[in-house]
């Protein structure tokens, strides 16, 4: 059991980083995502990617979710790699949680059974 607690533990701070570091930092990634999410055209979804809300998704918004969750599964993947024990699933389903807990009220998310609902 502590050696599961100690995995989770190195799992989260690991996601942490990443994240705070940010794998999608150029400016016009962020406002474009940001504004995407806003207008409720691209939430985030349980496994740790971003999903298309509706089907009001212009090219450009598919390209941006597309590259963003390809950065993501990138940075995942090195996450579980180096992390002893760990698959990559189970990094997007900690990323996916610690993601959709920081998304702001009024926003897109998967609930449990995987249908969009409103934070």
């Amino acid at each position: 059991m502590r050696k599961s607690v100690s995995k989770i533990r190195m799992l989260v701070a690991l996601i942490g980083m990443a994240f705070a570091v940010t794998v999608f930092s150029p400016a016009a990634f962020a406002d474009a995502l940001d504004d995407a999410k806003a207008a409720g055209i691209v939430g985030e979804k349980r496994d740790g990617y971003l999903g298309i809300v509706g089907s009001g998704a212009d090219a450009a918004t598919q390209r941006l979710v597309q590259d963003i969750n390809l950065k993501r599964r990138d940075r995942y993947r090195e996450i579980a790699q180096s992390t002893p024990g760990s698959t990559l699933a189970d990094v997007e389903a900690l990323a996916g949680a610690k993601i959709i807990g920081q998304t702001p009220a009024g926003q897109y998310v998967q609930n449990a059974s995987g249908a969009w609902v409103r934070k």
